[in-house]
């Protein structure tokens, strides 16, 4: 009888734990609603009455072969799609762009997906975010991206004054006019800007949220996609000087610009590798077989592979000539690449991995001609995992939680967000491990850092390109299978190499606080962790109205004792520390303060992680114990890498504390785990110290 009662009990708290965690779940998979709260709380209102607008509105499908700027005459116009509504607050956002950027006389904003299917709903619930989906994050001016399609997307505005003298293309079709309006636009010298807030809402209809948002993912039908829109391109590289054609992928539609070099300069390309001999043979006789590009050299750099392997690929020279260097070392992926670079004799340097295997023969000719234009640093090309349509890498995103590859482990023969694995896009950085660039670009820069010896060295050459004014480019129309880690593994997977890789994410930051979480090609709102583009959850000390964890911290009992704990906690944290690149704001909204971050994941291995509450505790030098509860974050990706786990989405955690919360001292970190279901309780040390600084 007392078994059974038990047991009704333990099924009892176990059901209010699991719906605890479904509801929690829930809310933090769809956090644009509070994105929406959060950052439109003083809208602008419109005009009303007699009171005329601050600039002419001009709805694009009415920009037809007789369509003038003379016949307007406000010195603003705003280009609008008439499939939308645009929000009210571009009566104010957009002339007060132009007033405080004097040097800007073309600007676009974000927008996002109005459901119209939902009106009925909405005004019952009398809340307009309840059918606002999909928001369209742009990019920071990006010329290349413009090259592949009008991502201006649904609005931009113009100084009129600015642009009299262009002569209107009069085709009857809207969208050429628009297209080559934009592009010679923006070849006056002034960098287009981007305000960065959601201006417009485009009208979808569908059966379901569901239908549209999976619509709208694959999309790739935008103003200039396709060969209608190649004349215009062929024109603008005409006037830009340049020599080069358009070729349409015949599966896709898409049109892609091959830039013509007619001296065809010489590349190096810088292949490192160790006793990987049937990768690198793979790797190398695959670019001979598949480059139509006439000039080339192969630089081997070994960093001391055995004996055998040494003299194979000495004889393999005779099969597939190549430049061997071969220069005992550690391991250190950037002073392989600097000593391939400083034997190198082109123009031109490709940094290749060993395990990069090429089968269509324009790679090398597409990524060259892109590199040859004067605003361009890298260059790099969609990876693909071997002989599948699976995506390795379609460039590198500064995300929240450190630079990652969104879409990996993604279907290519679908497309995603805006066409970001089919267009050409202008992006943060691309991968090392097939990066293209002048020679005398990476030289000036003084090659890759020495001091990122394995991971992130590509990213940091990347944003110190990005300091320079330079743009680098991801070419999706470039398609190589990467073997990816046969050399080293999966950094996720094994824990010292997982340590490595938050040490030298450090270092990276170190080097570049100013692009610490921030990524101006994706915008804050998009600008997850997660591998697909979805809307990140907004951390409560990034909001206005949040509670002050002053409130949250409380004094605990001491630890137990070390040989009494049951330490069945995996834990790994990517953040910890006093935070200098964002303000916090108490709860009364005005007095701005210092926080400390401690952010990670954390799970029972074999566990259904729903039952355990999670605290972090904090240890002073005294022995002191202060216990503050987790804020639990939704982490797809964590759940990606542990499929045998249960109720393992929402495992991250991202807490902060306040200055002032805590007495100056160093902590040591643990993490706690209640079983919600038992009395039972584990205990695990982050193996990481926190020092609070007196104020």
């Amino acid at each position: 009888m007392l078994g059974r009662i038990k047991d009704a009990i333990q099924g009892r708290l176990y059901k209010k734990c699991i719906e605890e965690y479904e509801r929690e779940l829930r809310c933090q998979t769809d956090p644009y609603l509070l994105w929406i709260k959060e950052n439109e709380q003083s809208a602008a209102r419109e005009p009303k009455g007699d009171q005329k607008p601050p600039f002419d509105i001009v709805y694009m499908e009415e920009c037809g072969r007789d369509f003038s700027l003379a016949g307007y005459s406000r010195e603003y116009i705003v280009f609008v799609s008439e499939q939308g509504r645009i929000s009210p607050d571009v009566y104010i956002e957009i002339p007060q762009y132009f007033e405080t950027h004097k040097d800007v006389n073309v600007v676009y904003a974000d927008e996002d997906t109005w459901m119209l299917e939902l009106e009925k709903e909405r005004e019952l619930v009398n809340d307009e975010s309840a059918h606002r989906i999909f928001p369209w994050t742009k990019p920071m001016w990006s010329p290349d991206t413009l090259f592949s399609f009008l991502y201006f997307g649904s609005i931009f505005a113009v100084r009129r004054s600015a642009y009299l003298g262009i002569e209107w293309l009069g085709d009857d079709d809207y969208r050429k006019n628009i297209y080559d309006f934009v592009l010679r636009a923006t070849e006056q010298g002034r960098r287009p800007g981007h305000i960065e807030r959601v201006l417009f809402h485009a009208y979808e209809k569908g059966g379901s949220r569901a239908e549209i948002e999976a619509r709208l993912m694959g999309r790739t039908d935008f103003i200039g996609v396709g060969s209608a829109y190649d004349a215009i391109r062929a024109r603008a590289m005409e006037r830009r000087g340049l020599k080069g054609r358009m070729i349409v992928d015949a599966q896709t539609g898409i049109s892609y610009p091959v830039y013509d070099l007619p001296d065809k300069p010489l590349v190096s390309i810088i292949i490192p590798s160790k006793d990987n001999s049937e990768v690198l043979k793979q790797c190398i006789r695959s670019v001979y077989a598949h480059t139509d590009y006439p000039n080339f050299e192969i630089i081997v750099v070994d960093n001391g592979s055995s004996a055998r392997v040494r003299v194979g690929l000495e004889n393999f020279r005779q099969e597939c000539p190549f430049v061997y260097l071969y220069q005992p070392m550690e391991f250190n992926f950037s002073s392989m690449c600097n000593l391939g670079v400083r034997e190198a004799k082109g123009e031109y340097i490709l940094l290749l991995n060993d395990d990069m295997e090429a089968f269509e023969d324009t790679w090398l000719t597409r990524m060259v001609g892109q590199a040859s234009l004067k605003h361009v640093g890298a260059v790099g090309a969609k990876l693909l995992y071997p002989n599948s349509e699976m995506i390795q890498h379609v460039g590198i995103t500064n995300t929240i939680y450190g630079p990652g590859h969104k879409l990996k482990q993604l279907d290519d023969r679908m497309s995603y967000y805006y066409g970001r694995n089919r267009f050409v896009y202008d992006l943060i950085g691309v991968t090392a491990a097939c990066l293209l660039m002048r020679r005398d670009y990476f030289l000036a820069l003084g090659g890759l850092f020495e001091g990122l010896a394995v991971a992130y060295n590509d990213v940091d050459l990347c944003f110190r390109l990005c300091g320079k004014g330079l743009y680098n480019v991801l070419r999706n129309d470039v398609v190589l299978y990467h073997h990816e880690s046969l050399s080293r593994g999966d950094d996720l997977q094994d824990e010292t190499k997982l340590r490595r890789l938050l040490a030298e994410k450090d270092v990276l930051y170190g080097r570049h606080p100013k692009l610490y979480r921030k990524d101006p090609f994706i915008g804050t709102l998009l600008n997850s962790g997660e591998s697909e583009y979805s809307c990140r959850w907004l951390e409560r000390y990034e909001l206005f109205n949040i509670f002050d964890s002053d409130d949250m911290i409380a004094e605990s009992k001491k630890l137990p004792p070390q040989g009494s704990m049951n330490q069945a906690i995996m834990i790994v944290v990517e953040d910890c520390g006093r935070e200098n690149f964002a303000k916090a704001v108490t709860k009364n909204g005005q007095k701005k303060r210092a926080y400390y971050l401690i952010k990670g994941w954390a799970y029972v291995p074999g566990a259904d992680n729903a039952r355990y509450q999670f605290k972090i505790l904090l240890v002073n030098g005294a022995g002191r114990v202060w216990e503050l509860p987790v804020q639990k974050r939704y982490r797809k990706d964590v759940a990606a890498i542990l499929p045998d786990e249960t109720n393992v989405k929402l495992t991250g955690f991202c807490n902060w504390i306040f200055e002032g919360a805590l007495p100056p001292d160093t902590y040591e970190l643990w993490m706690t785990a209640k079983d919600g279901c038992s009395r039972q309780r584990l205990y695990r040390s982050m193996e990481k110290t926190l020092t609070i600084e007196g104020k």
